[in-house]
């Protein structure tokens, strides 16, 4: 009876090992055989494709594969400085926490959400692609924080690089704003306006909550609203000339960006009607308001 059982062990432990060695062989390979194979396992495997971008569009995320792709990325670099300069600006009249949440929120999207009320794109683009309000956000409570330490390293907003950073910000901005007036189907004209309108009515906005005259409407600061009509009008041109999407992405952005950075190095303005006391009034509160920036400024660095 003994040797019976044992025998029927026997018979069985071949049959077990086979299992195991099976089972394990399947497991250890079956995502190489998923690959080469026509099983249902490898249409699991391969992620779904992106569908392009239109010539005036963008891609949904950034990428170095296309330029709407790069444009995605400039749009969510400028987001980020213009969040840091609009949490500046409030911080600097006198705003709590909150305060410098939402106008450098505003500052960084305020000009993609007036532009997407006009042209009735609803719901706005940062409630369907809520990076831009993290980003925002983080970005606010970040600055608020550590900006004091920055401004005594010399990284302030009037700083070279700050410049140079929102001068990307702007080209990227009104070639956008000029895209999503031509996926609406408007004039030419309305389209660059809408380039104009996406690149500088956040700061706008800013202005008006902080108490300060819009610097895009006095000349007391170099041009930057002409700056962003040039990039949206020469992207809307080289379109009409039947130029590729990275010749005119390409034009427009580096045409507002050349535009900025010589308006800042040579002081770049608009002429102004000088004979108008209320303008005077203006130009000296506007000087006021720069000099007190700049002793702020000046106190918050080492000695």
């Amino acid at each position: 009876m003994f040797r019976n059982s044992l025998r029927v062990k026997s018979l069985f432990k071949p049959c077990s090992s086979m299992l195991v060695t099976s089972r394990t062989r399947e497991i250890l390979f079956a995502p190489l055989a998923c690959n080469f194979s026509d099983k249902p396992f490898s249409k699991v495997s391969k992620l779904p494709k992106q569908k392009p971008p239109s010539d005036d569009g963008l891609t949904r995320y950034p990428s170095l594969s296309s330029p709407q792709g790069i444009l995605r990325g400039l749009d969510l670099f400028g987001t980020f400085v213009f969040s840091f300069s609009g949490c500046v600006t409030a911080g600097e009249a006198g705003m709590d926490l909150l305060g410098c949440m939402i106008v450098g929120t505003i500052t960084a999207v305020g000009g993609g959400t007036l532009r997407d009320v006009f042209l009735g794109n609803m719901p706005v683009f940062w409630m369907t692609e809520v990076e831009y309000l993290w980003i925002c956000l983080l970005t606010v409570l970040g600055t608020f924080f550590t900006y004091s330490s920055l401004a005594e390293k010399g990284f302030t907003t009037n700083s070279e690089l700050m410049n140079w950073a929102d001068a990307l910000g702007v080209g990227a901005f009104c070639v956008i704003g000029a895209q999503n007036g031509i996926r609406s189907k408007l004039s030419k004209t309305v389209c660059i306006v809408c380039g104009m309108f996406t690149a500088t009515f956040g700061g706008v906005i800013r202005d008006v909550l902080c108490q300060r005259p819009p610097r895009i409407l006095h000349s007391k600061a170099e041009i930057y609203a002409s700056t962003a009509l040039a990039g949206a009008g020469t992207y809307i041109g080289l379109r009409s000339l039947k130029v590729s999407p990275i010749g005119r992405i390409c034009g427009g952005f580096f045409v507002a960006l050349g535009l900025r950075v010589a308006a800042w190095k040579m002081d770049l303005k608009l002429p102004t009607w000088a004979e108008s006391p209320q303008n005077q009034i203006d130009l000296d509160r506007l000087e006021s308001i720069t000099n007190e920036k700049r002793m702020q400024e000046a106190k918050s660095l080492p000695k």
